[in-house]
């Protein structure tokens, strides 16, 4: 066949004719036929930008729509102890990270919960995140309850939470942000090559900044923190990234 890349997730493919379809199959390969490439690379588009998509007035929607749910939850949240505004970010900062909002009623209880000792929607969403970790963990890896993962080297982990974790500390040197991403992106890589999730392991410290740091070279690369492993689940550590010089 012709070769090519997935549209949806860059992954090596190959176009066939119809009559080669059974032999690709027998020889292992998965096989789709263009529609289900086309519906899927759309499907995937819309994900990504997702983020995008949510304006003022979706936002403003989607409170009205849980207003009728659970009316005495939002009355008390939004906007009382929550702008508008606020809740948008947070809710397009969990889109950006692909994290599926659908348990809305858990992100509200959740700003309701925090919203008294900070307004920083990247703060809000950590803690989001926590209350959302079993169906982000669910939504990355399925129903397993061993977590394939990608670790960092710890002496290369300790400068990152240097850099990042401190917002006076000297920012992350340029060169070593280069090579960290683009290691990041080719291990990415042969994890979803593999079949297995590409997934990122950081302190918690980090995880918000690693993730935005590895997303325009690594965009399918999950970041989790440590507190968001359920305690149901156990990891088994995989490809470890590291340093230039480690």
């Amino acid at each position: 066949g012709t070769a090519t890349t997935d549209p949806a997730f860059g992954l090596p493919a190959h176009w066939i004719e119809e009559r080669q379809k059974e032999a690709a199959q027998m020889g292992g390969f998965t096989v789709v036929d263009s529609e289900t490439v086309m519906a899927t690379h759309l499907s995937h588009l819309m994900q990504v930008q997702a983020a995008k998509l949510l304006s003022r007035t979706e936002t403003q929607q989607l409170v009205e729509h849980v207003s009728k749910l659970a009316p005495k939850l939002i009355e008390e949240v939004v906007p009382k102890l929550v702008s508008i505004a606020t809740f948008q970010k947070v809710l397009q900062l969990l889109l950006e990270e692909s994290v599926n909002i659908r348990d809305i009623r858990t992100i509200v209880e959740t700003l309701a919960e925090n919203a008294g000792s900070t307004t920083d929607p990247i703060e809000l969403v950590r803690r989001v995140r926590t209350a959302l970790a079993p169906a982000i963990v669910q939504q990355i890896y399925g129903p397993v309850k061993e977590l394939d993962v990608i670790a960092i080297e710890p002496g290369f982990e300790r400068l990152l939470m240097q850099a990042l974790g401190n917002p006076h500390s000297p920012a992350l040197d340029p060169g070593v942000a280069e090579v960290f991403t683009r290691t990041a992106a080719e291990v990415a890589l042969r994890q979803e090559e593999r079949g297995v999730p590409a997934c990122l392991l950081v302190p918690d410290g980090i995880r918000g900044a690693i993730a935005r740091l590895v997303k325009r070279a690594a965009p399918r690369l999950q970041v989790l923190a440590h507190s968001e492993i359920p305690e149901t689940h156990t990891i088994r550590i995989g490809p470890i990234l590291r340093g230039a010089n480690a």
